[in-house]
């Protein structure tokens, strides 16, 4: 369950966009060819995790950037093992970048169907403003910076998020168009957005070393019908279901929130658009702590210790509040948010990072196969990678230029 819910998060709302930009044929043949390699580098991050710390004389419990870095000390070469502790440092940016991108679309997300809502009774306003009003509740979720008191957090938001995933589903089985209305295969010039948006929503491999470290018997996780297979499978499914049918209801005018097309005039509609807006809220101090977590332990280290730790906590979250918010103003579209995101970020945590390891482990003994196959991924996911961030980044500036004029 811990795994699945790594897997499913808001970007399982965008999949329906993630079909536009690549076809109801291609689409998911191509979800599912990112979905194996994407458990399959979560496969090599697990096991770069065990060798590590199977050469510990104690039990430990290092987190992904330790993963990385105590592989590359163990490499044979001196310059990787030089090079270790940078290997550790930035893979916790982008840990960073990747948590604050999903914090920016989640005031995206907010904001657009908060406002579609107030459109509904006939108080139309621009999204920015509702932006603004969304700011200070936002901003008091995060000061639940303990984990006790965001485990029930987690659960509501979880439990609302499932919610959603039904609703969705009740409201795009109905009424199907002929699906020949819909493109099998769409633009080739789309598919980083694709590539993008898949990558936003399976974003789980942060997940899976804490949750293997933690289980009675965690030799099962990794087998063929352990729990990493079975959870990716079931998320794979979701995703294909939700996907498919968004697509093929709302075709081109599907949104990125598929909650976005839900009809304006039905009770149960505006309903399940505020329900989610609060899931989503609840799920933006979650990902807030994680930042919290990684920095401020340094941050403490270079200019701690202070008179008033406690203002300081407060002073350092709000900051970094300001900045996803001032980020969130650029554009509404919520799908090209969660491409560059994915894109961004997500090529390196959940393709380039694992391959690496995995490379540095074998050195001495890499077969053809190996380097082919390994070869592969990280060209792949470099090309969709610098393709859906420059992209995204250009329709994201045209659309602020627009919004200007």
């Amino acid at each position: 369950m811990h795994c699945i819910k790594g897997n499913v998060g808001t970007g399982i709302f965008a999949m329906g966009s993630a079909f536009m930009s690549s076809g109801i044929l291609l689409g998911p043949l191509l979800t599912i060819v990112i979905c194996i390699i994407n458990l399959h580098c979560q496969h090599l991050l697990i096991k770069a995790c065990v060798k590590i710390t199977s050469k510990e004389p104690i039990e430990v419990l290092p987190s992904f950037a330790e993963t990385v870095q105590y592989t590359m000390e163990d490499s044979e070469s001196s310059c990787l093992q030089k090079s270790s502790s940078g290997f550790g440092v930035a893979t916790d940016v982008f840990l960073l970048l990747a948590e604050y991108g999903y914090c920016v679309v989640y005031f995206i997300f907010v904001s657009r169907h908060l406002g579609e809502i107030a459109e509904a009774y006939n108080w139309k306003q621009d999204y920015r403003v509702i932006l603004a009003l969304i700011l200070i509740p936002m901003w008091m979720t995060t000061f639940l910076g303990n984990l006790k008191i965001l485990l029930p957090v987690s659960l509501t938001s979880n439990f609302i998020l499932w919610l959603g995933i039904i609703f969705i589903v009740y409201y795009s089985v109905q009424d199907l168009p002929p699906i020949s209305d819909r493109k099998l295969v769409s633009n080739p010039e789309r598919l980083p957005m694709f590539f993008g948006i898949v990558l936003f929503a399976f974003a789980g491999i942060t997940f899976v070393i804490p949750v293997r470290m933690e289980m009675e018997n965690p030799d099962s996780f990794t087998k063929p019908l352990g729990e990493l297979n079975m959870s990716t499978l079931v998320s794979l499914l979701l995703y294909l279901l939700i996907g498919f049918f968004t697509y093929w209801k709302f075709g081109d005018d599907i949104e990125g929130s598929a909650f976005l097309n839900l009809p304006q005039d039905e009770a149960l509609a505006q309903a399940t658009k505020i329900l989610v807006s609060i899931g989503v809220m609840l799920s933006y101090a979650l990902h807030m702590y994680i930042p919290f977590e990684i920095l401020y332990p340094r941050f403490y280290r270079r200019f701690g210790p202070f008179e008033r730790p406690n203002g300081v906590i407060y002073l350092y979250r709000s900051t970094a509040v300001l900045i996803t918010y001032a980020i969130a103003n650029i554009s509404s579209n919520i799908a090209t948010f969660i491409s560059l995101v994915g894109a961004f970020t997500g090529a390196v945590l959940s393709m380039i990072l694992p391959v690496i390891c995995d490379l540095v482990m074998q050195y001495g003994e890499l077969t053809y196969y190996v380097i082919i196959k390994n070869g592969f991924i990280i060209i792949l996911a470099i090309a969709g990678g610098i393709t859906g961030t420059i992209l995204s980044i250009m329709e994201i500036i045209d659309e602020f230029t627009t919004s200007e004029e």
